[in-house]
């Protein structure tokens, strides 16, 4: 029993982190994804789990993968929530985006890559 515990009190604090990345208050979250704020701060303490139907809810309100939810994989919230932000777009726009930051990582690593030949 104490792993149900545990694995509330996880899936919990992702939800929190989930919502304080985006900026929300508690109530604003639980309106968007269609919950009771009573229930939310159950489940964000880890005193509530959660139901499939309440991930999906969360999970597609939110514009999240159920994969760090649960989980905890795909490198955490920012990851997914970008990916699932780009993957949201219409295509000339993504097209756009995915230039933009693979530019952005280029120069980054050949600002690195001249940083060590410096060193060495």
């Amino acid at each position: 029993m104490e792993i149900d515990k545990d694995y509330n009190l996880i899936v919990g604090l992702r939800i929190r982190e989930i919502r304080e990345r985006m900026h929300m208050t508690r109530e604003q979250f639980s309106e968007k994804c269609d919950l009771s704020d009573s229930f939310l701060a159950a489940v964000e303490s880890g005193r509530k789990g959660i139901s499939s139907k309440t991930i999906y809810k969360i999970c597609t309100a939110c514009n999240i993968s159920a994969d760090y939810l649960v989980l905890g994989r795909n490198g955490g919230f920012s990851i997914d929530g970008l990916e699932e932000m780009l993957l949201s777009l219409e295509r000339p726009y993504q097209e756009s985006s995915i230039r933009i930051l693979m530019e952005y990582y280029n120069s980054i690593n050949t600002a690195l890559q001249s940083k060590d030949k410096i060193k060495h």
